[in-house]
């Protein structure tokens, strides 16, 4: 989320004079009107100069600094391209940036233009990142902003698109639209695009004909937060502007612009938060966001906690109430997002609960509740070695928690974030709430690199493991989201810290989800220094079932199986046990239906309890 913060560029006082688009919604802040004569003014415009085909097999040489393809006439800019020899190509023409001299993140980009026509040119007005790192740094994952696209053999007929990661003219999955527009290479016409945080509108004389939408999927779908800059060009043949071939008879050729004007919004909303700074662990805190609009129509407000959200509310009062609040340092903020897309963000705050000291606490101030969904990316606050335990240093994809060693980063197919560049002997820490002893099954969303790569992970509840290691292979192509289920686990009641150790290499982690399956009365909870065999689930059972039991004391523990007749069956457990909980699987091959008994014995005692099989 962004405020407008990153408009650079040089802003002449006389093109104030020029009056914005919408004068209570936007201020112009950068521009050109070409009233000058001779070469393109060079505090705002450099060249990009070349004649290698520009990735697109183009036959023009673009030429730097020559009246001759680009001049202004106090009227306005021409870029003239034509057939000739000397340096080369069979044509010359220009392409004129304001990188480094014009460079913009968010606002209305607005040129009044006239276009080449004739088969075989492609005239461009758009926009290339002037700075980012998004994945490979380059094209198409930083992105580009295609705010007019014309072909001469399609005359009339315009574009615009943008390129990303996920969404380019390579794979056949470009996103963009086309528009008729009558005399486009007769009459001036303005193409424009309106920028904001959560989308790009493109028009044509003030219609909008397409919008793309930021879809919160992380980079390889939105690199539009960063600062972009104009370029302003024609291309001759090419893989498109060429598919006809060209007709030398047309030239020379000419892309007319009256005026390039850029502009920042100003009707951003306002927006501030309110909190105490200091709190009782254990008790109730109020987070409450002031906001306003200029026109009255704010989408949504969301309270945060640094990067977590904590409620995202419709309709004042923005108010939320956090229960169960643990020890810790927290930051809260607040951003409001009106109708527009525009987004304003509140200065933060400090919060401190219990006695001030910044140790382990849980992200989203509360404990994580049981039954219920655990995002991955919300690991406790605390740092490496307490809260989790990196194997890098950094956060490599640094999406959200920038600062701290977890690789977090948005998921490949728009889901959120996730944990990934997992490696083994990492460990994530939660700080959770179990309401209610009982069987749980758990669901975990993961991914992996592709066919034949897996991930493996064992949960572990106060230092005890609860779950042998949960592996998932996959057989796909390709990264891949599934979700895997483990049931029969055991949790008691309480404020616990879990722990997620990884135990292979190269998969992500979106999400945990406990779902409880069978509650634990009263009477099956263990007492300090007593044991307990719990109720297996399922029972009765078919393929295999899992008893889960609690160790009270220290020492050897068994395990075994018996039929009706009391003959033993099977030893599932022959060890030593620290106290704590556990679970193991009975399966049933080589049984037939009928009812069994599972005997524990343990220091502390003996506890039985009868198995029910039944065959289909």
């Amino acid at each position: 989320m962004h405020q407008i913060t990153q408009f650079t560029g040089l802003c002449v006082f006389t093109l104030l004079l020029v009056p914005a688009v919408s004068a209570q919604s936007w201020e112009l802040i950068w521009g050109d009107e070409f009233d000058y004569y001779g070469l393109p003014d060079s505090t705002r415009w450099n060249y990009d100069v070349g004649g290698h085909g520009w990735g697109n097999q183009e036959l023009q040489y673009y030429t730097e600094a020559r009246e001759k393809n680009a001049r202004a006439d106090s009227n306005v800019l021409i870029i003239e391209t034509h057939r000739e020899s000397g340096f080369g190509r069979p044509y010359t023409s220009a392409r004129l940036v304001s990188k480094g001299k014009g460079d913009w993140t968010f606002g209305r980009i607005e040129v009044r233009a006239k276009l080449p026509e004739g088969r075989g040119t492609w005239p461009a007005i758009w926009m290339l990142p002037t700075s980012s790192n998004y994945g490979n740094g380059g094209w198409p994952d930083t992105g580009e902003i295609d705010i007019m696209e014309h072909v001469g053999f399609n005359q009339n007929r315009v574009h615009a698109t943008v390129h990303t990661n996920r969404y380019n003219h390579l794979t056949g999955s470009g996103r963009g639209a086309a528009i008729t527009v009558q005399n486009a290479s007769q009459d001036f016409h303005v193409y424009a695009a309106e920028w904001s945080p959560t989308k790009i509108e493109f028009s044509v004389n003030d219609r909008v004909y397409f919008r793309y939408y930021n879809d919160n999927g992380g980079w390889s779908t939105w690199p539009f937060d960063r600062p972009f800059h104009l370029l302003m060009n024609i291309a001759i043949g090419g893989t498109w502007g060429g598919q006809q071939g060209v007709d030398n008879s047309i030239f020379p050729q000419q892309l007319a612009i009256d005026y390039v004007r850029v502009y920042r919004y100003t009707g951003l909303p306002s927006v501030s938060i309110t909190a105490p700074e200091r709190l009782q662990a254990g008790g109730q805190l109020i987070v409450r966001a002031d906001a306003t609009d200029p026109d009255g129509n704010l989408e949504h407000v969301s309270l945060m906690q640094a990067d977590g959200v904590l409620a995202t509310l419709s309709a004042p009062p923005y108010e939320w109430a956090i229960t169960n609040v643990q020890p810790g340092c927290y930051m809260l903020r607040s951003s409001a997002i009106d109708d527009g897309g525009w987004i304003s963000e509140s200065d933060t705050v400090a919060l401190k609960v219990g006695d001030g000291v910044c140790g382990q606490a849980p992200y989203l101030i509360a404990p994580h509740a049981i039954p219920g969904q655990i995002e991955a990316e919300y690991f406790d606050l605390g740092g490496q070695g307490i809260a989790y335990s990196d194997l890098t240093p950094t956060n490599d994809n640094g999406d959200i928690r920038a600062d701290e060693g977890v690789d977090v980063g948005y998921t490949t197919d728009g889901q959120g974030y996730d944990v990934g560049g997992i490696t083994r002997r990492e460990w994530l820490e939660y700080t959770v709430d179990v309401k209610q002893s009982g069987e749980y099954t758990l669901e975990t969303r993961v991914a992996t690199a592709g066919a034949g790569t897996s991930a493996a992970f064992a949960i572990e509840f106060d230092s005890v493991q609860v779950t042998d290691p949960i592996v998932y292979q996959s057989v796909s192509i390709g990264v891949k989201w599934d979700t895997v289920r483990r049931s029969g686990i055991h949790l008691a009641e309480g404020l616990q810290k879990m722990r997620i150790r990884m135990q292979s290499t190269g998969f992500r982690m979106n999400w945990l989800r406990f779902v409880l399956d069978s509650p634990t009365s009263s009477e099956e909870v263990s007492k300090p220094g007593q044991s307990v065999l719990y109720e297996n689930y399922p029972n009765p059972f078919n393929a295999s079932t899992q008893l889960p039991y609690g160790v009270g004391m220290p020492g050897h523990v068994t395990l075994d199986v018996f039929n009706a007749l009391g003959q033993h069956i099977a030893t599932l457990v022959d060890q030593y046990h620290a106290p704590g909980h556990y679970n193991i699987e009975l399966s049933s091959s080589g049984l037939s239906s009928g009812i069994y008994l599972s005997r524990l014995v343990t220091p502390s005692g003996t506890s039985t309890r009868p198995l029910l099989l039944v065959r289909p």
